[in-house]
């Protein structure tokens, strides 16, 4: 990885580190129009076809049967990190329907009392990719917020492996969160199988290209959590951050994926040498060298920022789905991060920490949309319902300015339904 200061970055470069989301290709634009218009027109059939064309796999059945269900046992000692992961996750999501719950009702004036009150989505979609690796953790942060949300139906799509199989942690994972079916498939077909077979009422979750625009397409017709493509890291560190511990964290996204995003905006050239150094040497060490390598290659950056107003304001630009902040005094920081999925404040904090086992929710906006879309949460499994109760004493407060709307947009009826009230 080649160290550059940020200062002497052109536009052209500059966009080049920022623009991640990119044109998606009229081959994969075509290419989902197509498996999105058959799945609907066909149903099952044509999920089970497509999972043949594009996996290499066929299938009797979309479904994950009851015996091969059964014959994982959620409970063994195996699956005990599972279950250690969950009771966080459970712990942060479970504060938050309690903070979402506690809406006080608000009175304007005598006689009225608004409110909005919290109410689950039904049925959802979960998706959880597979393929390159097996992400039961994904499966744990969609479910148990849904779960918790008091959704009914939750109902997974994941991609099989060659033999036609769900991993057994996978399989694990959504029988500790509470998924009600579980369906063999991935790709575009798997998000026409949830809106189009399941018809689900929301779909979440990450994916590759096919996958996000998929859901891009989907999303006209039902709601989608967010655009959640390649997984990225963003790393502030000065002189007080351990290089060895930001290699290792530069390249745990690395390893996800060829199109991941591993970038080092660092207060202090010294730093920076010592972290290529180490991702050398990390390099050497980790089964994914070659994905690594790629994804440094392509997406990877380590950038001298001439101070740490310089630092935030390119963080702030890019809009990482995952910061951290290695500096002396990082929470001092905090209140400048104005764009950013999840945050990480010191050397032992972790990014992958938070993938697995902090409680916090690791389903996060990617490609510079945590400008403007949140993490996943209790929030994205349900709505709020708004309320009004209304006495004689509170709607004649409000009655002369009612009338005068109903007058002024020529709807007669609305103001008539008021003064009906005091005839």
């Amino acid at each position: 990885m080649k160290i550059r200061k940020l200062a002497s970055l052109s536009k052209e470069e500059l966009s080049a580190i920022l623009d991640r989301e990119g044109e998606v290709s009229e081959k994969v634009k075509t290419g989902v129009e197509e498996i999105l218009r058959e799945v609907e027109k066909r149903g099952e059939a044509a999920v089970l076809e497509f999972t043949q064309k594009f996996d290499g796999v066929e299938l009797s059945a979309l479904e994950v049967s009851a015996a091969e269900l059964s014959a994982v046992d959620e409970n063994s000692v195996e699956f005990e990190f599972l279950r250690k992961a969950a009771k966080n996750i459970e712990k942060f999501h479970a504060n938050q329907l309690k903070n979402i719950r506690s809406e006080k009702k608000v009175s304007p004036t005598d006689g009225i009392a608004i409110w909005r009150s919290f109410r689950p989505i039904e049925k959802v979609g979960i998706y959880a990719p597979g393929g390159l690796a097996n992400y039961p953790s994904s499966v744990l942060m969609q479910a148990i917020p849904a779960k918790i949300a008091g959704c009914s139906e939750i109902i997974l799509a994941t991609p099989p492996n060659s033999a036609g199989k769900i991993s057994e942690a996978v399989l694990a994972a959504a029988k500790i969160s509470g998924v009600t079916k579980i369906l063999k498939c991935g790709g575009a077909q798997a998000v026409g199988a949830l809106a189009f077979v399941e018809k689900v009422q929301k779909i979440t979750g990450p994916g590759n290209p096919w996958v996000t625009e998929a859901k891009t397409q989907i999303s006209f017709k039902i709601p989608i959590d967010m655009p959640a493509g390649p997984s990225e890291i963003l790393i502030i560190a000065d002189d007080s951050a351990i290089p060895k511990f930001v290699a290792a964290d530069l390249l745990s996204q690395a390893e996800h994926a060829t199109d991941s995003s591993s970038i080092l905006v660092s207060l202090s050239e010294n730093l920076a040498n010592k972290v290529v150094v180490e991702i050398e040497k990390q390099l050497e060490k980790i089964s994914r060298k070659e994905i690594a390598i790629k994804s440094l290659q392509a997406r990877g950056a380590i950038i001298i920022a001439e101070n740490l107003t310089e630092a935030i304001k390119f963080t702030n630009a890019y809009a990482p789905e995952h910061l951290e902040i290695c500096t002396e005094n990082s929470e001092s920081i905090l209140p400048k991060i104005q764009n950013a999925g999840s945050i990480f404040l010191g050397n032992f904090a972790s990014e992958p920490a938070g993938d697995f086992a902090t409680g916090a929710n690791h389903v996060l906006p990617t490609a510079g949309f945590a400008k403007n879309f949140s993490p996943l949460s209790i929030e994205s499994f349900g709505k709020k319902i708004q309320i009004q109760k209304i006495s004689k004493v509170g709607l004649s407060a409000i009655r002369e300015v009612c009338e005068k709307f109903g007058e002024a947009e020529g709807l007669d009826a609305h103001a008539k339904s008021i003064s009906k009230r005091f005839e």
